[in-house]
């Protein structure tokens, strides 16, 4: 009886053993995917310090954006719904986007109004009276694709249709 105990303990043990070297090496093959594939998501979401002006243009190309051009040393002009937008690349990698608009005759007061009941952008009269929005991204913390994208698609479908609905109805002229 000891012998059979002795024997069923044994094959106890190794069945345990050998459960647990299966396990362990499901568990290894569970977290190897699961790595691949958060390194495949990081490849698409890479960090950088900033993009060249050549890397925007390509962004905003594949975005789907119209009429995209690199214009002096730090600019990508594009069109989107008959609009004309500026994305400016600074030296330190921030982004500016800016949509400026003629022919409209705003108040200060109501561009004040604009940026105390809005977010995500700014407005102003520029030098010569007309109105001007612009949103800003800044690179200290590292930019990804994803982040100039989101940019870029909330105020050219957010941001400025709502602006210029905003100047249409506070239109002065």
């Amino acid at each position: 009886m000891k012998k059979q105990l002795l024997v069923t303990a044994l094959a106890t043990l190794l069945l345990a053993l050998s459960f647990s070297v299966s396990a362990a090496s499901h568990l290894k093959k569970a977290n190897l995917i699961t790595a691949g594939a958060s390194a495949s998501l990081a490849g698409k979401s890479e960090v950088v310090s900033q993009f060249s002006l050549e890397q925007l243009e390509q962004i905003v190309k594949e975005e789907g954006y119209g009429s995209v051009k690199i214009k002096g040393d730090n600019r990508v002009l594009f069109k989107s719904n008959g609009r004309t937008f500026v994305l400016n690349l600074y030296g330190d990698g921030d982004l500016q986007l800016y949509y400026g608009a003629t022919g409209v005759k705003v108040s200060a007061e109501d561009i004040n109004e604009w940026n105390r009941t809005k977010r995500l952008s700014r407005a102003y009269l520029d030098s010569d009276g007309d109105v001007a929005l612009e949103a800003d991204q800044f690179a200290n913390g590292g930019l990804t694709r994803e982040m100039v994208t989101e940019l870029i698609r909330i105020f050219v479908n957010v941001s400025a249709p709502q602006y210029v609905e905003f100047i249409r109805e506070h239109d002065q002229d």
